[in-house]
């Protein structure tokens, strides 16, 4: 349930990130609110049973990855570059999937 709080709410960042590229609209404006407020919701939620430091990494990098895709969409410049790039943020979000434990919380703190 944690993976797939994180993907949503990692992609409604990407929502909110392009709404606010024209705030100024009150469409856009709604969006970006309701898009903000279920991001961070469903973050604070994944990170009741995902360590922070993992969950967090994890919604940035959904996040940073679906935008630069829907970017790419739009029409903005997409090389190996960026190709390369986003398959290291996928890279490193499994690893901390794979390294971060299968406890949660209170895995992380034990000896």
């Amino acid at each position: 349930m944690h993976w797939i709080l994180l993907l949503v709410s990692g992609s409604l960042e990407a929502v909110w990130a392009h709404a606010l590229a024209d705030i100024l609209d009150p469409v856009n404006a709604g969006v970006f609110l309701l898009a903000l407020t279920g991001s961070v919701w469903g973050l604070q939620r994944a990170m009741r049973t995902v360590p922070m430091g993992t969950a967090y990494a994890i919604w940035v990098g959904v996040g940073a990855s679906v935008t630069a895709l829907w970017s790419a969409i739009d029409g903005e410049p997409f090389g190996p570059g960026k190709i390369v790039s986003l398959a290291l943020i996928v890279v490193g979000v499994v690893g901390l999937e794979l390294t971060s434990g299968k406890g949660g919380k209170d895995a992380e703190a034990a000896p």
